[in-house]
């Protein structure tokens, strides 16, 4: 068989071909590319616009144990008395009615002028009697534990039942049998059934005296 020889311009004429082939190769790929990281990028942008930052900020509930009376409304006329306590402090701690002293069993708030009385704590009102002295007495069941006694209130806001929070308004001070020359209230706590010293219990933690 005859050999037949390329003739000179046929090699130079392939070489281009298939650089040609190879150049429009890449810019098609290059192009793919730029598409998808360009639809990328759109789908980033687009999460970014639907997308916001959401912070959830903790409410800060206070667990503290409240005092019934906003600072500087009224006074502690009266103390709890304690049978340990000092001779001073005994003598103040009693109540004076017909001729007779009476050991207080909470602390009585007095003012010239009728002031607030608040929930110390969150809880349900359990009861709302009357009191030979004080008038109105309403009771709330913080816990299992903790009871607290509100007497002597006017212009009742809350019912039997009710739930109430911290520093809920129960009502208001009024005038009563034991200071009628006053606007007074009296606090009482009970612990396990117990009476204690309110002076003693408000600043305290409610987890102090939890239901285990």
């Amino acid at each position: 068989m005859k050999r037949r020889k390329l003739k000179g311009f046929v090699l130079p004429t392939l070489y281009l071909l298939i650089t040609i082939s190879i150049f429009a190769g890449v810019v098609l790929l290059g192009r793919d590319m730029a598409l998808t990281n360009k639809d990328y990028d759109y789908g980033v942008g687009a999460l970014k616009d639907e997308v916001q930052s959401v912070i959830i900020e903790d409410t800060i509930v206070s667990s503290d144990i409240a005092s019934p009376v906003e600072e500087g409304k009224a006074d502690i006329a009266v103390h709890f008395y304690s049978k340990d306590a000092d001779e001073t402090l005994q003598q103040s701690s009693l109540i004076y009615y017909e001729n007779t002293y009476l050991p207080n069993t909470g602390i009585i708030y007095a003012s010239d002028n009728a002031f607030d009385v608040r929930a110390v704590f969150n809880g349900k009102v359990t009861d709302i009697t009357d009191d030979e002295f004080f008038g109105k007495c309403l009771v709330i069941e913080h816990n299992n534990k903790l009871r607290t006694y509100y007497y002597g209130l006017d212009n009742i806001q809350v019912k039997k039942d009710d739930e109430v929070t911290s520093e809920t308004i129960l009502g208001t001070s009024k005038n009563n049998e034991i200071m009628n020359d006053k606007k007074t209230f009296m606090f009482e706590v009970y612990l396990n059934n117990e009476l204690k010293n309110p002076e003693s219990i408000i600043g305290t933690k409610i987890t102090d005296y939890d239901e285990n």
